[in-house]
């Protein structure tokens, strides 16, 4: 079974993940900027098929465990459509990684998780978490805080493929026996599930 922490910066994703993942919580890691391309399709494929590592080493976890708790979704296709949603890249850039995701998806190289726990913090808590840790700099957290809204519109989207297997914010509990109990995805990846998905997201 698949659990994605997800939320914007500061919500607090990667301190759940430590404290209720343990041993079976699989941390984020970020590429370094000056890797990635600057030519839409080619900064396309190179998000996708980083998130496809990911999704494959989510799955080499979760075959070795049973359990994994990731620290960010990776299928990450929900930050361009954000950014799409509040105008900060162009259609472009939204159509070039949707379409390479699709690819990909279609495929069963990437995929949704089971159970997705999305932090619904306001603004003014993620800005108060900012400030309590220093240790992190933090350098996109304004970006994030805009495209917060966007994001609880993409998980609703995904909520309505499979009711149920999304929950809005971190549970105190943790890992709970109601969460486990959910179970794997009645279907992961392929086409048709991507396409639905893309016209929930046409309708918000």
């Amino acid at each position: 079974m698949i659990v994605v922490v997800e939320g914007p910066s500061g919500a607090g994703k990667t301190t759940w993940c430590r404290t209720h993942g343990g041993a079976n919580a699989l941390l984020e890691a970020l590429p370094d900027q000056a890797t990635v391309p600057t030519e839409p399709e080619a900064a396309a494929r190179f998000w996708v098929e980083r998130n496809v590592a990911r999704w494959k080493e989510v799955l080499a976890r979760e075959a070795r465990d049973g359990l994994v708790v990731v620290d960010t979704d990776p299928f990450k296709l929900h930050f361009v459509w954000t950014l799409f949603r509040t105008g900060q890249v162009s259609e472009v850039e939204w159509t070039s990684q949707r379409d390479a995701a699709r690819d990909a998806f279609a495929s069963g190289r990437y995929a949704l998780a089971d159970v997705f726990l999305v932090s619904d913090a306001d603004d003014a808590t993620l800005r108060v978490r900012r400030d309590a840790d220093p240790s992190r700099t933090r350098r996109n957290f304004e970006r994030h805080v805009l495209l917060r809204d966007s994001l609880l519109r993409w998980y609703s989207a995904i909520d309505r493929l499979e009711p149920g297997r999304v929950v809005f914010g971190l549970p105190a509990g943790g890992i709970t026996p109601e969460l486990i109990a959910k179970g794997k995805r009645t279907t992961r990846s392929g086409r048709g599930l991507f396409d639905r998905l893309m016209k929930e997201l046409a309708a918000v």
